[in-house]
């Protein structure tokens, strides 16, 4: 079993770079890769770790970096990269505190308005308090614990996270929409940054998006030549989406990955379809060998290299 796209509290999840080892070795990952948002702490905090006692299998490098399209926030995962090229960019200077306390305020005070506008019922205490600490998901964890809040969040179709997040926060249509592309990567800078530092390009989790024509999307960016290959197995695709996906990379030369995109104890590691199956080696045999792991314990030293 396979997880090339959890997250750490280096970007947004829940749990430690060596928190995010012991469940891997739980959950018997064999081939793991961390990839955080804009953020690649996490591999510098390997070296200072004990991964012999930690984890055994192997880890390559990662990283999710945003990219803006046609005014929506989509991502890209990167693969493979040397580190000390990456870590020079200025995507990644940025994105070393994925959220700053400061900039986050503001969006939670934007979206606090809008609840207000609403009639939606948030804790007035509610703040920002401390880096990474996502203005969306602090509101959301919030206005979810208030019953008088469940009839209207049902008719907006807000649940958890995730469908605050693509749905609303990202959605132009949406009342709780907030523009966050002013100062934000476009795909060529992104793709560029990837493969000039060595790494290989995949989009993330294409239907999260909601697109009202995935294909078209994908057409586009395989017309100029920005991916070599597709996440197709995420923690929330369908078994028919995993299958489309699939069938569109071998159409069209495309590489395929997997990972369960972890940031909470809900989200199982190293799991699709809504942490139903467990996503498979194989899926990446044709690719995989060709990185060069950041940490394997079948490396002589097995030490971060």
């Amino acid at each position: 079993m396979i997880d090339l796209h959890v997250h750490t509290t280096n970007s947004d999840g829940d749990f430690t770079t060596k928190e995010t080892l012991i469940e891997a070795q739980k959950q018997g990952i064999e081939i793991l890769s961390i990839a955080d948002h804009n953020n690649i702490t996490a591999y510098e905090e390997l070296k200072s770790l004990p991964l012999q006692d930690l984890f055994h299998g192997t880890i390559i490098m990662g990283v999710e970096l945003e990219f803006t399209k046609d005014g929506r926030i989509f991502e890209m995962l990167g693969y493979g990269f040397d580190y000390d090229k990456l870590k020079n960019t200025e995507i990644i200077r940025q994105g070393m505190v994925h959220a700053t306390i400061e900039g986050e305020t503001k969006i939670l005070n934007e979206l606090k308005s809008i609840c207000d506008k609403l009639n939606i019922k948030y804790s007035k205490e509610l703040s920002i308090t401390r880096p990474n600490y996502m203005a969306n998901d602090v509101l959301l964890d919030n206005i979810l614990t208030y019953d008088e809040n469940q009839n209207i969040l049902k008719q907006l179709g807000i649940h958890d996270r995730g469908s605050f997040y693509r749905e609303h926060f990202c959605e132009p249509t949406s009342p709780f929409y907030i523009n966050q592309s002013e100062g934000k990567f476009d795909v060529f800078y992104v793709v560029k940054t990837i493969r000039d530092a060595g790494g290989k390009t995949f989009l993330a989790h294409p239907f999260s998006y909601k697109l009202p024509d995935l294909k078209k999307f994908l057409d586009e960016l395989v017309s100029y030549n920005l991916l070599d290959g597709i996440e197709c197995e995420h923690r929330k695709n369908t078994l028919e989406e995993i299958e489309w996906l699939k069938k569109y990379c071998d159409e069209h030369g495309l590489l395929k990955s997997g990972g369960s995109d972890r940031h909470t104890e809900s989200q199982f590691m190293g799991y699709s379809n809504n942490n139903k199956k467990p996503i498979d080696k194989s899926l990446v045999q044709d690719w995989i060998s060709d990185i060069t792991p950041v940490y394997s314990l079948t490396n002589a030293k097995g030490k971060v290299i």
